[in-house]
């Protein structure tokens, strides 16, 4: 249905509010992202700061993927800088699964088209190889952003014995 204003400002409240972790509050930035009529809010700054105060990697390509709506290539460019450097930094396996997912930097690089969303990708690619093969590919997200579980409940225990066996 089509988004008010009223609607919007609840939404950004309640995905910027700390009483709640970040999975519960990227369901609220997933309306706004998955809404057409959302484009018709000024939500550029919106996007712009909670990139800056969010830690999870998987939770700032939200709101990249936010303020690309309204932002130029310019203005992403250095944006896109910083999470590169955050990539080379963290190496967590579920923020990797979101960002390679087709709802992740793929869907950036296909809707955009940006040189800087297409170096993100490769660093991303690059980074989730440094990533035990263990810790990879139990899912991923479609371009609605819904988790496609990716192995059988059988398959996720198995690889979790090896991988306890391992370490």
């Amino acid at each position: 249905r089509d988004l008010d204003q009223e609607t919007v400002n609840y939404l950004c409240e309640k995905a910027t509010s700390k009483k709640h972790w970040c999975e519960i509050r990227s369901d609220h930035v997933k309306i706004l992202l998955l809404n057409k009529t959302a484009c018709n809010y000024d939500l550029k700054q919106f996007y712009y700061e909670n990139f800056k105060r969010t830690r999870r990697l998987w939770f700032k390509l939200y709101f990249v993927r936010g303020y690309a709506i309204y932002a130029s290539e310019a203005e992403l460019s250095p944006i896109m800088t910083k999470f590169q450097e955050l990539l080379r930094k963290n190496h967590d396996y579920i923020d990797y699964e979101f960002i390679l997912s087709a709802a992740g930097l793929p869907y950036l690089v296909k809707t955009y088209g940006y040189p800087c969303f297409a170096e993100a990708l490769e660093t991303a690619k690059n980074e989730y190889e440094k990533i035990d093969p263990l810790l990879r590919g139990y899912f991923t997200f479609d371009e609605n952003m819904e988790q496609i579980h990716l192995l059988t409940n059988e398959e996720v225990h198995r690889r979790a014995q090896e991988f306890l066996t391992k370490w």
